[in-house]
């Protein structure tokens, strides 16, 4: 019930402490990719010592850069998609746990990221391909209003069709309870190739393990915010 310009403020100063929470989180994360060794050096990687050694002393007469052998990380172009509950029932911390998982996931992956909120329907916060930082995507999530029924086969459908330009399919459900609309969200988690799912009461562990049982992924339950940290990194590997 804040006044606008009031609210504008509260809105980007929390924004600003969700963010730096959210990088903490995201920064203990393990690089992506897998490495491969390469002929010659190359700046910024790693060298393989037992490997250029071994060609020193096969080659001696070779020039010293010609016989090192390099360790790169062989980026690969992997999408996420995040999907969250945004029912009335997400009111209060959980809103916030929901917008720091954003954060953290915007953080972690820079680009190829989307994120949907979902309650009757689904509203896209963040297009994969869309070049929007973590700043604009809270601004949009405070920006919703909480209401409505939980329809999670929706949701994960509509992340799916995000991911259809990607081999990989990878996402991460945020709910705080059991779809009361829609068809059968088992039956759309097995179509990823990893879906992580954390819950907050009062939702149900069951649910939420099979959830992610169904999604090949991980799943946490998470009761107060010192536990979020652990559940996105549980998730995110």
């Amino acid at each position: 019930m804040l006044k606008e310009n009031v609210k504008s403020l509260a809105v980007k100063i929390a924004s600003r402490l969700i963010i730096n929470i959210a990088k903490q989180i995201a920064d203990t994360g393990c690089q992506s990719g897998r490495l491969k060794r390469v002929n010659g050096f190359i700046s910024g990687a790693e060298i393989e010592l037992d490997c250029s050694l071994e060609r020193c002393i096969e080659q001696p007469e070779r020039d010293i850069l010609e016989n090192l052998v390099s360790f790169v990380r062989d980026r690969e172009r992997r999408a996420f998609i995040m999907m969250f509950d945004h029912s009335y029932s997400m009111k209060g911390m959980k809103l916030i746990l929901s917008a720091i998982t954003t954060a953290a996931i915007a953080s972690h992956f820079k680009t190829d990221y989307g994120v949907l909120a979902f309650s009757n329907n689904v509203t896209v916060l963040k297009g994969i391909n869309e070049p929007t930082g973590p700043e604009e995507v809270l601004k949009r999530l405070f920006e919703l209003d909480l209401n409505g029924d939980t329809d999670t086969c929706q949701a994960l459908e509509t992340g799916l069709h995000h991911l259809s330009e990607f081999e990989e399919k990878r996402g991460l459900l945020l709910t705080d309870g059991a779809w009361n609309r829609g068809g059968d969200p088992l039956e759309a988690a097995v179509k990823y190739h990893q879906l992580g799912v954390i819950g907050f009461p009062p939702a149900k562990r069951e649910v939420i393990r099979q959830l992610a049982i169904k999604g090949c992924g991980n799943f946490s339950f998470v009761t107060d915010e010192t536990e979020i940290a652990c559940a996105i990194l549980d998730c995110l590997t």
